[in-house]
């Protein structure tokens, strides 16, 4: 049996790395690594990733249904952007939360949301 995956959407406010002293700043990357280092012991943690700052593009229809709109961002009045990923293998969202209740993303004020992966096309 395939075991589900779940994606952890990583959100804070990136003016709050800013304010950090370098040494905060690698406090908090210990702490991230050893959160994932946890899970991967367990055989839990696939991936994760930090998103390089302030550049992204966005994609849209474009408003008369033809074609695609192309703009810089992610921008918007919001103090809380995606700034990283993790994938992580949990047997039920329960036990996701569970994995995650001590995210260090938690610890510096963020978010982290929580969404299992479609198993579609996953064999055992």
């Amino acid at each position: 049996m395939v075991m589900p995956k779940f994606l952890l959407i990583l959100r804070g406010d990136p003016a709050d790395w800013q304010q950090r002293a370098p040494g905060e700043i690698a406090e908090v990357i210990a702490a991230f690594e050893t959160w994932a280092g946890r899970l991967m012991g367990a055989g839990r943690f696939h991936d994760g990733r930090k998103l390089a700052d302030g550049e992204g593009r966005v994609l849209a229809p474009r408003r008369d249904g033809v074609g695609v709109r192309v703009t810089d961002g992610p921008y918007g009045e919001t103090k809380e952007l995606v700034g990283g990923f993790h994938l992580i293998e949990a047997d039920s969202y329960d036990h996701a939360v569970e994995l995650c209740r001590d995210h260090p993303e938690l610890g510096i004020g963020g978010t982290v949301e929580i969404r299992r992966l479609d198993p579609m096309g996953e064999s055992d």
